[in-house]
């Protein structure tokens, strides 16, 4: 006899000894109330000080705050470049130009 058939015969005469106690369900959804309110103040903990920090132990809130900070330094990357090549640009058409930072401040 197969070792596998065996355990499938075992499993198919297997009955359960063991009844659940009679506050059983009510545990059960308690917990799950609970996990549905500490769900809720997630995001009211993300504008407390210091507590976002132990946000970012959930899977979830890190990956969407390493997106935000990625997607952040691209848009403000792309606008540093975008200034600096339009600052070559008219510098190579005029070379004593001054730098725009310069331009509106008349002191430097």
């Amino acid at each position: 006899m197969n070792p596998k058939d065996d355990l499938s015969d075992l499993l198919q005469s297997w009955q359960p000894v063991v009844e659940p106690s009679s506050g059983f369900n009510r545990v059960v959804w308690s917990r799950i109330e609970a996990s549905q309110t500490r769900n809720s103040e997630v995001l009211s903990n993300l504008f407390i000080p210091f507590r976002w920090i132990q946000s970012m132990g959930r899977p979830r809130i890190a990956i969407a705050a390493a997106a935000i900070a990625l997607f952040g330094g691209v848009l403000i990357g792309g606008v540093q470049a975008h200034s600096s090549q339009e600052e070559r640009y008219l510098t190579s058409l005029n070379p004593l130009t001054t730098h725009r930072s310069s331009a509106h401040h008349p002191n430097h």
